[in-house]
């Protein structure tokens, strides 16, 4: 099935501008129905349905039907608050095994002195584009252990285009003797990205794109554009946490661990000799401060080992970011795993930060869904960092809705090529 094939007219209820959006989390599935209006957009229609434990594990697809008929239910919350029906749809996907990097490659012209043309434009971005395929994907299969034939693309990017130097947006007209593309391109096993066009193929929607969660949080704050922008995205749902780092307005790359929220409830459980689903309700009532003093304590302690276990994984993983003289002082948390008090304690103590190459203590803040500026949430109902993600994705929803600039257009052409 392509994916990417132009979006079939079909006339509804909801009207032409609305489109779906799908973060399938480990935990819960969040689905929104969206109105594109131009470069912005809004949410009317909000629907969550709970995954049960076997459902996924660590942000992977372990029972599709069961996903798929909790994704269904979530859908037809989202659609009945919204009073209206959607065609379109963009899709998250995440997990322990989803990589994402982005390759800078020059392309020397034959002729400096004549003008880019549509047809150059089109060669130029298919040599780059699969040069840089073939860097990341051979990566991922040496860190992962998967043949790159198991390998697939799950979303391409241009995130900066220059000539000789000179930053454009679009190069058709201008001369110069060197094109440098920068290209943004997210990965995933075939196992993983197969079940999610499994699901989605069952979901019976036009897909605008199966889109790395962590780069749509990249995109979500307005500022894209802004050379001087930097930070570090570290997103923690139940079985994952994803990290992303962006300096100077460019995504160097996504990466992935599987601890999250539910490692600390498993942890509370045991300690405390409860159910899981028990140790869930305690460990919410306290990061919602909402258990008495002695039971607060408890609680503390049991998250503290945890808490500097997953520490680990976040050091180890920003390491494995290659080529960063210097990190963003900025970070910026969200998940629902992220409202844990301990979370945010834990990244504002100076010593872990000692081992990595900051500049300056970095500043924690959450990820407020009030700060992705294009989307506004016409429900009222999507308050918490927990929402960041599909928000995120609504917003990275309307620039494949609204994507009239001409690099972009040609190299979904290529991606949709290396995904057949």
């Amino acid at each position: 099935m392509d994916f990417l094939k132009p979006f079939r007219r079909i006339k509804t209820g909801g009207g032409g501008n609305n489109f779906l959006v799908l973060d399938i989390g480990t935990d819960v599935i969040k689905a929104l129905v969206c109105v594109a209006e131009g470069s912005k957009g809004k949410v009317i229609g909000v629907g969550k349905k709970q995954q049960k434990l076997g459902d996924m594990q660590g942000g992977v697809v372990t029972d599709i039907a069961s996903v798929i008929a909790n994704c269904n239910t979530a859908i037809r919350e989202a659609e009945k608050m919204a009073g209206a029906t959607t065609t379109k749809m963009i899709l998250g996907i995440s997990g322990e095994l989803v990589k994402g990097a982005t390759t800078t490659t020059s392309y020397v012209r034959r002729d400096a002195n004549t003008k880019i043309d549509l047809a150059e434009l089109k060669n130029i971005v298919h040599k780059i584009q699969w040069r840089a395929f073939d860097v990341v994907r051979s990566q991922l299969s040496r860190e992962t252990g998967y043949n790159e034939i198991d390998v697939k693309l799950v979303n391409a990017a241009i995130v900066d285009t220059r000539i000789d130097g000179y930053k454009v947006s679009n190069p058709i007209g201008f001369q110069g003797k060197e094109v440098t593309l920068s290209i943004f391109n997210a990965f995933a096993p075939l196992v993983h990205y197969g079940a999610l066009q499994t699901i989605a193929a069952e979901i019976d929607r036009e897909l605008l794109a199966i889109a790395a969660e962590p780069y749509a949080l990249t995109r979500c704050l307005g500022n894209e554009d802004s050379s001087q922008f930097g930070g570090i995205f570290i997103d923690m749902g139940a079985g994952t946490t994803d990290v992303a780092i962006v300096r100077n307005g460019t995504v160097e790359g996504t990466k992935m661990f599987t601890l999250g929220g539910r490692m600390f409830t498993k942890r509370l459980a045991q300690n405390l000799n409860i159910s899981f689903q028990e140790a869930e309700e305690i460990k919410l009532n306290y990061s919602n401060d909402k258990l008495e003093r002695q039971s607060h304590r408890i609680v503390r302690e049991a998250m503290q080992t945890d808490c500097d276990v997953w520490l680990s994984g976040v050091i180890l993983t920003i390491e494995e970011f290659e080529n960063i003289d210097v990190l963003p002082s900025k970070i910026l948390l969200s998940g629902g795993g992220s409202l844990l008090p301990e979370i945010k304690e834990v990244l504002d103590s100076r010593e872990w930060i000692k081992t990595l190459p900051f500049a300056k203590k970095p500043q924690i803040n959450f990820l407020n869904p009030k700060m992705i500026t294009n989307i506004a949430d016409e429900t009222k109902t999507l308050t918490s960092p927990q929402d960041a993600v599909p928000l995120a994705l609504a917003n990275l929803g309307l620039s494949f809705i609204n994507d009239d600039e001409l690099p972009s257009k040609v190299l979904k052409k290529v991606v949709r090529l290396m995904q057949i």
